[in-house]
C-alpha cells in the first residue's frame, strides 16, 4: 500500500470516496448530501496554503483510492481520515496513520490531535496502537440529521523528534 501526497488529478476519486463514506452515516461528522464543489475548494485551499496536507492511499495503478487522510494545521495538526469500505482491516488505516505522523513530525508539530466517534472501535484501536491516547470526551458535540447528538472522543499523540 503506497501513501503519498494528494495531487490535483486525485481530487475526483477522493471526492467519490469521501461522499461514499459520508453516505454510510456512521464514521464521519459530514452527512449527505456532500457539496462536492465546496469540499474541493477547501481541499485545494489547504494544499495551496501549506497549512496542512491531504494524503491518499493507492490501491494500485488506475484503481480508486483505498483511503485518504487530511491534516489541518502545522503547529497542532488535526487528523481526519477515512478508508473505503472494501479496504478496511487490510492495513490501509495503518499506512495512513504512519504517513500522517511522519508528515506532522516533518512539519515540526509536537502533538497530533484527532476526534473519533465512540462506536468506531476499530479506529480507536488503530489509533491506540499508534500511541494516541484518549484525552477528552466531547459530549453531544456532533448533531446528526436524525436529531441525535453524538459524542466524540478526542485523542492525542505526542510526537518525538525521532
Amino acid at each position: 500500500m503506497r501513501v503519498r501526497r494528494l495531487e490535483p488529478a486525485d481530487l475526483d476519486g477522493c471526492l467519490d470516496l469521501f461522499a461514499a463514506v459520508c453516505a454510510e452515516r456512521r464514521w464521519l461528522a459530514t452527512e449527505p448530501p456532500v457539496d462536492r464543489r465546496e469540499v474541493r475548494r477547501g481541499w485545494e485551499a489547504l494544499l495551496g496554503t501549506g497549512e496542512g496536507t491531504l494524503l491518499v492511499a493507492e490501491a494500485g495503478a488506475g484503481a480508486p483510492p483505498a483511503g485518504m487522510a487530511m491534516l489541518v494545521g502545522r503547529t497542532l495538526p488535526q487528523l481526519g481520515m477515512l478508508v473505503a469500505e472494501g479496504f478496511r482491516r487490510q492495513g490501509v488505516g495503518d499506512a495512513l496513520v504512519r504517513a500522517a505522523v511522519g508528515w506532522a513530525r516533518e512539519a515540526g508539530a509536537r502533538e497530533l490531535v484527532l476526534h473519533v466517534f465512540p462506536h468506531n472501535t476499530a479506529a480507536r484501536a488503530l489509533y491506540a496502537k499508534h500511541g494516541f491516547a484518549q484525552t477528552t470526551v466531547l459530549r453531544r458535540a456532533f448533531p446528526r440529521s436524525t436529531g441525535e447528538r453524538w459524542d466524540a472522543i478526542r485523542m492525542t499523540k505526542a510526537l518525538d523528534r525521532a
